[in-house]
C-alpha cells in the first residue's frame, strides 16, 4: 500500500433534480463511488478557536461498514502539517423509500461531522477532509496520517499516494467484487427505479449535464473569527441571510449571486425550511449535491435554524428532524434529545389521514438541543438560534436556556444581538396568521427579547421580504428589536399582502421579488442592513393585495438602511432621564 485512505477515483456525476418527459419527477442524488460530497463547515463553540468539517460518503447499506474519517488541516496548502481524526462514529438513518414497494427503505449516506479545536483566531487555514477503510486503521487511527505529513510532506503528495491506493485497491478487488459492483450500476436516463443485487432501491442516477462531484484532493479554506481580545479593528462584521432556499432555479441564482459576492461575509445564517423533501430521503441528497455545484459553504460557515419543512415527518412514521440533525453539525449545548411524534388525525397540525399539515404543525414538538436551539459568538456579535417548533413556553427547556442566555451577555463586549427564529412575529402578508408558533413565540419570546435589547429577530417562513421598523408589543419605539423576514431565498415568491396600507410597524416589504440580505455591523453602535432583490416572481411583477387583483403596488428594488444600536439607544435615553431627573431635585 502507497498511502493511508483509499480515496475513490471519481468517474460519473448526475445533477440536481429533473422533471422527466413524462411530467413525474425524476429524482436523482448524485453517484461519487463512496468518494467525499456535501462539504460544508460550520463554526465551533469558539469561532475563533474552532471550526467543524462536515461531509457525506457512501449510502450506508446495511452490509456496507462506514469509512474512516480525518482532516488534514495547516496555514499553507502546500503544508498540511496536522491531523484530526473522527472524535465520533459517523452518523445516518433509515426512512421508508417514497414511490417505492411496500417495505422498502432509503438509507442516508454516512454523515461525517469532525470537529477542529485548538486555532488560532482571525487566520485563515487550510484543510483537506479524507477517508478511509475502518478496519485497516479503525484501532489506530493517528497511523493514518503519520506517513504522509511526517517531514511536512506536501499535500500534493498525500493526493499522489490516495490516488495510487485507490487504483490499487480496485485491482485487488477481483472478479467477484467487480460483479458486485456491476450490479450496482444505474442505468441513466430511463427515469425507472433502480434495484441492486440485494433487492434495494438505489437513488437514480442522473447526469443530463455532466456536473462532476466535488474535486476531494482540493484543498479548501476557512477563516476564523477574531478574538474579542484582539486589539485589532475587526470592523466591518458582514453576514450573510437566505431563507426558505429549496433547490430549484431561484435557488441557483440567491446562491450564485452570494457565492459571487463573497467579500466580506464571514458566515452565512439559512433561518429555515432548507431542502423541501416532501418525506423523500434523496432530495436531502440532491440538495447538498446543488450546495456543492453553487455554493461556497465547504469556505464559509452555513449556520442553519430550524423550520416546518425541516420536520420532514414521513405519514407512516414517528421520527422528525432525522436529515437536519443527522447532516449538520451546529455548536451544540447538548446533544439532540429528539422524541417520537405521537399524535394522529385529531390534533391540531395534523391532517386527516395522518400527514403532519406542514403550513401551521403540531407545536410543541419533541426536540430539545442539538441543532435545534444553540448560540455562538462572532466578534461583537452574539447569535443565538431559536427553535420555533420546540416548547417555548416558561419553565420549558428552550425557554430557560433563551432566557439564560439573553441575561449573560456582556453588551460592552458582545454589543450586537442578532436572534434568528423561523416563524415571524409580525407579519404583513396574509399568510400564516393562525401559526401556534407564531403565537407562542410572541406570547412567551417577545417580552424577553423587549427586555435584552434583541437587536435584530431574523425569520423566514413566509417567502417574501419585509422589515419592520423598531417595534416592541406592537408598537414602534426607539429601543424595540427590528423584525427581518427573508423568506425569499428560491421557493415560490407569492404572498400577497394582507392590506393595501402597511401596518403601523412596517418600514419595507416586497412579495414580488426574490434575494437575500447581508448585515454589516460597523462599529459598537452602527450598523448596515441591505436587502438584495435579485429576480421577479415568475408568478408576477408587481406587488399584490389579498382579495383584490385590481391593485398592483409596485416592486421594492432596495432597501438599505444604517441601523443605530437600540442597547446603545436606550442607555442614552437613560443617562438623560438621569441628568433630567438630577436637574429637577436640584431645583
Amino acid at each position: 500500500m502507497m498511502g493511508p485512505f483509499p480515496v475513490v477515483v471519481v468517474l460519473f456525476s448526475a445533477l440536481i433534480f429533473s422533471v422527466s418527459r413524462c411530467s413525474a419527477e425524476t429524482i436523482a442524488p448524485r453517484h461519487c463511488n463512496g468518494a467525499i460530497r456535501h462539504l460544508h463547515i460550520a463554526v465551533g463553540k469558539d469561532p475563533s478557536t474552532s471550526m467543524t468539517i462536515s461531509f457525506a460518503s457512501e449510502w450506508a447499506f446495511p452490509d456496507r461498514p462506514a469509512p474512516i474519517a480525518g482532516v488534514h488541516v495547516g496555514t499553507s496548502p502546500e503544508s498540511l502539517d496536522r491531523f484530526v481524526p473522527e472524535q465520533e462514529f459517523p452518523l445516518t438513518y433509515t426512512i421508508n423509500a417514497v414511490n417505492t414497494k411496500h417495505g422498502q427503505l432509503y438509507y442516508a449516506p454516512y454523515q461525517h461531522h469532525i470537529t477542529i479545536d485548538g486555532l488560532e483566531p482571525d487566520t485563515t487555514y487550510y484543510y483537506l477532509p479524507v477517508i478511509g477503510t475502518r478496519e485497516h486503521y479503525e484501532n489506530d487511527p493517528m497511523s493514518l496520517a503519520l506517513k504522509p505529513i511526517r517531514g511536512h510532506v506536501k499535500v500534493e503528495n498525500i493526493v499522489a499516494e490516495n490516488k495510487i491506493m485507490a487504483q490499487q485497491e480496485e485491482l485487488e478487488e477481483g472478479e467477484n467484487e467487480t460483479e458486485r459492483r456491476r450490479s450496482l450500476q444505474i442505468d441513466v436516463g430511463d427515469g425507472r427505479p433502480h434495484w441492486d443485487g440485494h433487492g434495494r432501491r438505489l437513488p437514480e442516477a442522473y447526469n443530463p449535464t455532466n456536473n462532476p462531484c466535488i474535486d476531494v484532493y482540493t484543498p479548501r479554506s476557512f477563516k476564523t473569527a477574531p478574538s474579542q481580545e484582539t486589539d485589532k479593528n475587526f470592523y466591518p462584521m458582514v453576514f450573510g441571510l437566505i431563507g426558505d432556499i429549496g433547490q430549484v432555479q431561484h435557488s441557483v441564482e440567491t446562491l450564485e449571486h452570494m457565492r459571487n459576492h463573497m467579500k466580506g461575509i464571514q458566515a452565512v445564517v439559512l433561518v429555515g425550511d432548507i431542502a423541501y423533501p416532501g418525506q423523500d430521503g434523496r432530495k436531502w441528497d440532491t440538495f447538498f449535491d446543488f450546495l456543492d455545484d453553487h455554493s461556497n459553504f465547504d469556505e464559509i460557515p452555513l449556520m442553519i435554524a430550524a423550520g416546518n419543512h425541516d420536520i420532514d415527518k414521513q405519514q407512516d412514521r414517528k421520527e422528525i428532524f432525522l436529515a437536519y440533525e443527522n447532516r449538520f453539525r451546529m455548536p451544540r449545548v447538548h446533544p439532540p434529545q429528539l422524541g417520537l411524534f405521537e399524535g394522529g388525525p385529531g390534533d391540531h397540525g395534523v391532517m386527516p389521514d395522518g400527514h403532519l399539515n406542514m403550513d401551521a404543525p403540531y407545536y410543541p414538538l419533541p426536540y430539545e438541543w442539538g441543532n435545534g436551539y444553540y448560540a455562538f459568538t462572532y466578534g461583537p456579535s452574539r447569535h443565538i438560534i431559536v427553535n420555533a417548533y420546540a416548547d417555548m413556553s416558561p419553565a420549558s427547556t428552550q425557554y430557560v436556556w433563551l432566557e439564560n442566555e439573553l441575561a449573560s451577555v456582556d453588551r460592552t463586549r458582545t454589543p450586537w444581538v442578532l436572534l434568528t427564529i423561523h416563524v415571524p412575529l409580525y407579519n404583513t402578508f396574509s399568510l400564516h396568521h393562525h401559526d401556534p408558533q407564531i403565537f407562542a413565540a410572541r406570547e412567551h419570546l417577545e417580552p424577553l427579547f423587549v427586555k435584552y435589547n434583541v437587536n435584530i429577530v431574523f425569520n423566514g417562513h413566509i417567502h417574501a421580504y419585509q422589515r419592520t421598523h423598531f417595534v416592541a408589543f406592537n408598537e414602534t419605539t426607539s429601543t424595540g428589536p427590528m423584525h427581518i423576514t427573508i423568506g425569499a431565498g428560491g421557493r415560490d415568491c407569492d404572498a400577497p399582502f394582507q392590506n393595501e396600507q402597511p401596518e403601523p410597524w412596517i418600514a419595507s416589504r416586497d412579495e414580488s421579488m426574490y434575494g437575500y440580505g447581508r448585515f454589516s455591523i460597523l462599529n459598537a453602535t452602527h450598523a448596515e442592513w441591505k436587502w438584495v432583490p435579485l429576480s421577479p416572481s415568475d408568478k408576477h411583477d408587481f406587488n399584490g393585495v389579498k382579495g383584490n387583483d385590481d391593485i398592483h403596488l409596485p416592486m421594492l428594488d432596495h432597501d438599505r438602511l444604517v441601523i443605530h444600536n437600540q442597547y446603545h439607544v436606550r442607555l442614552n435615553e437613560e443617562r438623560r432621564k438621569r441628568r433630567l431627573h438630577k436637574t429637577t431635585n436640584h431645583k
